[in-house]
């Protein structure tokens, strides 16, 4: 039956309540979204988070799609963003166990009783000084994707600044271009 019907009626039919048609819109593209997921490098179970983590804020913005017969790349991109965030979750929870990067700046030996990583720390107090020299906006947005433990979703982040949800990608790269420059002009290469 979901053959049947494009996308774009699909999402009007989940706009009136017809859950069949959600049905049918996670059944036709639960392999795409899935199969994104595990191709960023993702587990299975992350993957699975990532999949019920795409389609909630599929439900939450199917009034805001623009271009409904845009939405396998609206999944694919959202899976993508989504499988990053995360990718970089579960890096911090693994390599991080100081509660503030200026606590582990401040020791005189190495967080966990590693063996101290003069490098890793001067590039981050790099990084650190690159975010302070960028304009406001941009340290507050990379600073929320980036940085915020909350790790709050583009919805948020988009409220928060009030800018527009399909913004936040665009914005992001260009600050991240800015934060390029200035790590080379700091003498850090990328």
């Amino acid at each position: 039956m979901s053959h049947e019907h494009s996308d774009a009626q699909l999402i009007a039919a989940c706009q009136k309540g017809q859950g069949w048609a959600w049905d049918a819109l996670v059944e036709r593209y639960k392999r795409l979204v899935y199969s994104v997921a595990l191709r960023a490098g993702l587990g299975h179970e992350d993957a699975a988070d990532a999949f019920q983590t795409v389609f909630a804020v599929l439900l939450e913005n199917l009034d805001r799609l623009r271009d409904p017969q845009g939405l396998a790349a609206w999944l694919i991109t959202t899976t993508k963003r989504t499988s990053w965030s995360v990718r970089n979750r579960r890096r911090r929870e693994v390599a991080s166990s100081d509660d503030s990067f200026e606590a582990g700046l401040a020791t005189s030996g190495a967080p966990n009783g590693q063996a101290w990583d003069e490098e890793r720390w001067t590039d981050r107090l790099l990084v650190h000084q690159a975010l302070e020299r960028l304009g406001e906006r941009c340290k507050e947005l990379l600073w929320m994707l980036y940085f915020d433990r909350a790790e709050p979703s583009y919805d948020q982040v988009s409220r928060r600044m009030g800018i527009p949800l399909g913004s936040i990608g665009p914005t992001r790269a260009r600050c991240l271009q800015k934060m390029r420059r200035i790590l080379q002009a700091m003498g850090m290469t990328s």
